[in-house]
């Protein structure tokens, strides 16, 4: 992949800045087409995974362990964690989930034992600092042959996770392995996922999803789940032996070995189709970009600058007796990271989908505890007016009156985004779901 295609302003791909003449407009309209002729052709010749669509999805437990999102506006992404792993991810706004999992695998290619992080460690959680949403993963194998550390931040600037990976072995013969399980727009059926030498991504609709890194890596597939994907490969020979460079319309799951493991960070990102004239971006193009610019600012840059912003909206909080007040700041982080940064005032219930979306989550189950309940919202207006967030409490007393009360002053009991009663899904909101 030529760098020189990552080195246009990214700003002219997001819409955010105008582009200063006509001649620039036409020439990244060209750049693009060409790319995405280019990578239509390459993917046509590429082997495609056997499988489909795969079995069922699943959500991760919705007994979550942490959840984080930037305090700024301008990244419009929420993460949270689980039983080891990174579990569902949110953009654009705090309705629609996309990724299952992500974790990493251990293989001993000699003797072709696989280990997960999920199954076959100790989990450990620290919240590195009591006025920042700032979470640290440490899984310690049960076999004691290693520890994977995971810190955990978004750029405030661009709707990216960025990961920070630690892995200390006492076996030298052991290989490192991203395991990636994408969700798109609420379901994990309907994916397609891509494997290219440097990174890999998946799309659904106009969403994608992007994962870059700063390590190298090599023998990248992408499948579909327990048919054809990479750690049924991992489990049988220690290694993957059949790299699948496309896997369409199903349960994805995509893998990759992580050439210099020791330290490193892995960069998730997300993006739409961007439409603006005659200029059309594809998401995969844009979710590429934005991971390359956040790898680019590096993990300690993007931290420092997420850490501050939440340090500063903890600053404006009331004070309670000191032993409480590291439990009150994240019980007010919390609260606020639940609200959205588009539809102000949307306090959600809860980043989860309690039991896994029912038997499986293979089509859309917005249905989760991701939506805008009435009854929940007017405790929250109550709570920020407690912590002294008055702004945020008027917010949802806005969004209570002016966005979810029906005609005849009732209420519904949850809602979406613009207020439509869930079961009665305007079209914008259908077209934006699905």
């Amino acid at each position: 992949m030529k760098r020189d295609f990552y080195s246009i302003n990214e700003k002219s791909f997001v819409g955010s800045e105008k582009l200063s003449s006509f001649n620039r407009k036409l020439s990244v309209s060209i750049c693009v087409n060409l790319w995405l002729i280019f990578i239509s052709l390459a993917i046509q010749a590429q082997t495609l995974a056997p499988g489909a669509p795969g079995k069922d999805a699943q959500w991760a437990s919705a007994g979550k362990q942490g959840v984080g999102t930037s305090a700024s506006l301008e990244s419009k992404i929420w993460f949270t964690l689980q039983g080891g792993a990174l579990t569902e991810v949110y953009y654009p706004d705090v309705t629609v989930a996309n990724v299952h999992k992500l974790e990493f695998v251990v293989v001993n290619p000699i003797t072709k034992k696989v280990e997960t992080e999920t199954e076959d460690s100790n989990h450990q959680i620290k919240v590195l600092r009591s006025d920042s949403l700032s979470f640290q993963q440490i899984n310690t194998a049960k076999s004691s042959e290693w520890k994977i550390t995971k810190t955990y931040t978004t750029d405030i600037k661009r709707n990216t996770v960025l990961i920070d990976v630690q892995f200390e072995i006492q076996n030298q013969d052991l290989n490192l392995y991203v395991y990636f399980d994408p969700s798109l727009g609420n379901s994990g059926m309907h994916d397609s996922a891509f494997s290219d030498k440097d990174f890999l991504y998946a799309n659904d609709g106009d969403k994608s999803v992007a994962l870059v890194f700063t390590s190298k890596i090599e023998e990248q597939t992408s499948g579909f789940y327990q048919t054809s994907d990479g750690l049924e490969q991992l489990k049988q020979f220690g290694k993957i032996v059949t790299q699948y460079k496309k896997a369409e319309n199903g349960n994805v799951v995509q893998m990759a070995k992580i050439k210099q493991p020791k330290q490193f960070t892995a960069v998730l990102s997300f993006a739409s189709d961007f439409k603006k004239s005659f200029i059309k971006i594809d998401s995969a193009n844009i979710a590429i970009l934005q991971g390359y610019k956040s790898r680019g600012k590096g993990f300690a840059k993007a931290q420092a600058e997420y850490e501050k912003g939440w340090s500063d909206y903890v600053k404006t909080l009331r004070k309670v007796e000191p032993k409480y007040q590291a439990q009150f700041n994240m019980a007010a982080m919390q609260l606020k990271a639940h609200e959205d940064k588009t539809h102000r005032g949307a306090n959600i219930a809860s980043l989860t989908v309690p039991w896994g979306g029912g038997d499986n989550a293979n089509e859309n189950t917005v249905a989760g505890y991701h939506l805008v309940w009435s009854r929940d919202l007017y405790q929250v207006a109550t709570a920020y007016m407690a912590l002294g967030d008055e702004v945020a409490a008027v917010r949802a007393l806005d969004f209570l009156f002016k966005v979810q009360q029906k005609p005849d002053g009732s209420f519904p009991q949850n809602s979406f985004l613009d207020g439509k009663p869930f079961g009665v899904r305007s079209n914008s909101m259908k077209s934006r779901i699905r």
